[in-house]
C-alpha cells in the first residue's frame, strides 16, 4: 500500500506540475504600471525638419527592425507597455493601424505589453458611428492580443482629445460600445466631470510648468477627492517628462523646456510619487518633434533610458500611504486654472549629458514585412499658451502633434482615504499547448501503471 501511495501521489505531483506550466502567468498583484506614449508614424522626411535632436538611427516607423529596437528599449528602460497613438482601424493612408498590429507580437516576443492611445483629434475619428466601429475593433480584435496591457483583466485604452464629444456624447458612445465596463478609459485633459464616463485622467503634457512636482500633487489631489466625493475609484495617472522644444512646429506659440541634465525629468518623477500616482505615463517615448523623447538620440545617448530605469524602479518601491482624513467637504466647481508661471528657459542648445551616445545593433530577423503607407499628418489646432513664454525663433512647415495644455487648477490639499492599488495581470506569450498536453497525458499514463502493479 506504501508503494502504492507513493505512485499515485508521485503521479498526481506531476499533473499538477505540468497543468501548472500550461496555464497563463498569475495576475501581478500591486504593481505600479510605467508606461510611455509611443508613435509610428514617421518616415524618411521626418528627419529632414529642424528637429531639436535625431535618433541614433533614422527610421521608418513601419520598419520592423526599428519597432524591435523600440521594444527592446522601452525593456531595458523598466517600462511595462507603450501606448501608441492610434487614428483607428482604417488601413487606407493610416499606418498607426498596421503597425500597432507590428507593435503588439514585437511586445509579446519580448515580454513586454502594448495598448492604444485612441486619438481623436485624427481625419477618421470625426463622428460618433466612427469612434463606436473603431472601439469595437479594438476591443474584439487588438484588445484579445496576448500582449495587449490588462489590469484587473481589464484591457486599458487612454484617449486623447476626447473633449471633441460631449459628456452626454461619451454616455452614450460607451453604453453602446462597453455598457459592463470591460474596459479601462483613460481620459486626457481637465475636467474631472470626464470620470463620469471614464476610469481615469492624466494630463499629456506638463511642460509649461517650471515646477511640475507641484502640478502633478495639485491634480493627483483633485482626483482623489473627486473619488472621495462619489465614493468610487478612478485612476490617477501622473505624467512624467524630460523636457520639451517644439520649435520644429513652426507654431506661433512654441517654447522650450530645457532638460537641465535631467533635473527636470527627476522633478516629474518626485511629483508623481508625491501625487501617489496610481501609474506613471512618459511623454514621451518618441514624440521627436516636440522634443520630449526618451529614445536614444544624437544629443543623449542613452542617457534617459537609463535614467527611466532608474526613476521607475524608485517609483515602483515607494511607499504610497495617505493619511486618512475626515470626510472630505464636497469641492465647488471644477477648479479653475490658475496664471501658470512663465518659462524662463531661452531656446539654446541642449545641453549633452556625460553618457556618450552608444552604437545600437539592429535585430537581425525581421518577423513581418509591411508597405510603408503615408499617414495624413494633422496640422496643429493652436491651443492657449501660458503668458510669458518665449516665442519661437525658427520657422518650419508646421508638423503634427498638438500639445493638450489646459492649465490645472487648485485642488484640496487633503488626500483621500487610503486606496487599494489594483492587480495587473499579464497574459502569457502564446505557446504550443500540444506539448503540456501530452506531459499530462504521460502523467496519467503514469498513475495507470503504478496502480496496475500495486493491484
Amino acid at each position: 500500500m506504501s508503494h502504492l501511495r507513493r505512485g499515485w501521489g508521485a503521479g498526481l505531483w506531476l499533473c499538477v506540475c505540468l497543468l501548472a506550466r500550461s496555464l497563463p502567468a498569475a495576475a501581478q498583484t500591486n504593481q505600479r504600471l510605467v508606461l510611455a506614449f509611443y508613435y509610428a508614424w514617421f518616415d524618411m522626411l521626418t528627419w529632414e525638419k529642424g528637429l531639436p535632436d535625431q535618433p541614433l538611427q533614422r527610421y521608418h516607423s513601419a520598419d520592423v527592425y526599428a519597432i524591435q529596437r523600440h521594444v527592446r528599449e522601452a525593456q531595458q528602460a523598466g517600462i511595462d507597455a507603450l501606448v501608441q497613438a492610434w487614428y483607428g482601424p482604417e488601413m487606407t493612408n493610416n499606418q498607426t493601424e498596421a503597425n500597432f498590429r507590428v507593435l503588439l507580437d514585437q511586445a509579446q516576443i519580448q515580454g513586454i505589453r502594448a495598448a492604444v492611445s485612441v486619438d481623436m483629434g485624427g481625419p477618421f475619428l470625426q463622428s460618433q458611428d466612427e469612434v463606436i466601429t473603431a472601439l469595437r475593433v479594438l476591443w474584439e480584435d487588438h484588445a484579445q492580443h496576448p500582449a495587449y496591457l490588462q489590469v484587473d483583466g481589464r484591457p486599458v485604452a487612454f484617449f486623447w482629445e476626447q473633449e471633441h464629444f460631449s459628456l452626454a456624447d461619451w454616455q452614450a458612445i460607451r453604453a453602446q460600445v462597453d455598457p459592463m465596463r470591460r474596459m479601462l478609459w483613460i481620459a486626457e485633459g481637465t475636467q474631472l466631470e470626464y470620470l463620469e464616463v471614464f476610469d481615469g485622467l492624466y494630463l499629456y503634457s506638463v511642460a509649461w510648468s517650471a515646477t511640475p512636482a507641484a502640478v502633478l500633487e495639485r491634480w493627483g489631489n483633485a482626483v482623489h477627492q473627486w473619488n472621495a466625493q462619489h465614493n468610487t475609484f478612478r485612476y490617477w495617472v501622473a505624467t512624467v517628462m524630460p523636457g520639451y522644444n517644439d520649435l520644429a512646429t513652426g507654431r506661433a506659440d512654441a517654447f522650450i523646456r530645457e532638460r537641465d541634465a535631467g533635473a527636470y525629468y527627476r522633478a516629474c518623477w518626485d511629483g508623481a510619487r508625491n501625487s501617489t500616482a496610481d501609474w506613471v505615463v512618459i511623454t514621451s517615448f518618441n514624440e521627436w518633434l516636440e522634443g520630449t523623447h526618451i529614445e536614444p538620440s544624437v544629443n543623449y545617448g542613452d542617457f534617459y533610458i537609463n535614467l527611466t530605469a532608474e526613476l521607475a524602479a524608485v517609483y515602483r518601491a515607494a511607499s504610497f500611504e495617505a493619511t486618512p482624513t475626515a470626510t472630505p467637504e464636497p469641492p465647488t466647481a471644477t477648479p479653475e486654472p490658475p496664471t501658470p508661471e512663465p518659462a524662463t528657459a531661452t531656446p539654446t542648445a541642449t545641453p549633452v549629458p556625460d553618457t556618450p551616445a552608444p552604437t545600437v545593433t539592429p535585430y537581425l530577423t525581421p518577423t513581418a514585412t509591411l508597405t510603408p503607407t503615408a499617414t495624413p499628418f494633422r496640422l496643429a489646432t493652436p491651443t492657449p499658451r501660458p503668458a510669458g513664454l518665449p516665442a519661437a525663433t525658427a520657422s518650419a512647415t508646421p508638423l503634427p502633434r498638438m500639445l493638450p495644455t489646459a492649465s490645472p487648477a487648485s485642488a484640496p490639499a487633503t488626500l483621500s482615504p487610503t486606496r487599494t492599488l489594483m492587480p495587473v495581470e499579464g497574459v502569457a506569450p502564446k505557446t504550443c499547448t500540444l506539448a503540456p498536453v501530452g506531459m499530462f497525458l504521460c502523467g496519467c499514463v503514469f498513475v495507470y501503471r503504478q496502480w496496475r502493479a500495486a493491484t
